[in-house]
């Protein structure tokens, strides 16, 4: 029987983090199925999903556990229904940054009951003035009852300088 495992890692960065994460999955017949990895701060933030026969989940975590430096958490997966597609959408949204913007998003997205899928956030330069601006590129689940025009003005409406585009319209 295969089982699906969530990886969280986080140490300092240094070369060869990820191949070493993959030769412990590839010695035990895992499968890699997705992940998100960064340096951030100085440190490398890592999360993976791998797939495993059941047999070699604890060979695994022995093989993890090993690993200098590095703080590792694993948490078995589900192999639930996944999130309907039909009511999935990528959107960007851009501002100027400012501290808890995030957190104003977020509140918003709660309270609207949309789950958030992926989200990645960052600061870069704005072009001419070389301001911090804010993006944060999300991919959402609406519930039934909140439209795509719904979430849109909500989340403008949080301020004046945000910015909500849309990459992906809602499938039918």
């Amino acid at each position: 029987m295969q089982k699906q495992l969530v990886i969280t890692v986080i140490g300092p960065d240094r070369p060869g983090i990820v191949e070493t994460l993959a030769a412990a999955v590839t010695n035990v017949n895992g499968n890699w199925l997705a992940s998100s990895m960064s340096e951030l701060a100085g440190q490398f933030a890592g999360i993976l999903q791998v797939a495993l026969p059941e047999s070699a989940v604890a060979p695994l975590k022995a093989a993890l556990s090993a690993l200098p430096d590095l703080q590792i958490t694993l948490a078995e997966g589900s192999d639930g229904a996944e999130l309907d597609e039909s009511s999935q959408l990528l959107m960007t949204v851009t501002g100027n940054d400012r501290p808890g913007i995030v957190h104003e998003l977020a509140t918003v997205l709660h309270r609207l009951d949309v789950n958030v899928v992926d989200l990645t956030t960052g600061c870069e330069a704005a072009a001419h003035s070389g301001a911090p601006l804010f993006y944060a590129h999300a991919l959402v689940a609406l519930p039934a009852s909140i439209s795509q025009e719904q979430l849109v003005s909500e989340l403008e409406s949080l301020s004046d300088d945000l910015m909500i585009d849309i990459d992906r319209e809602e499938q039918d």
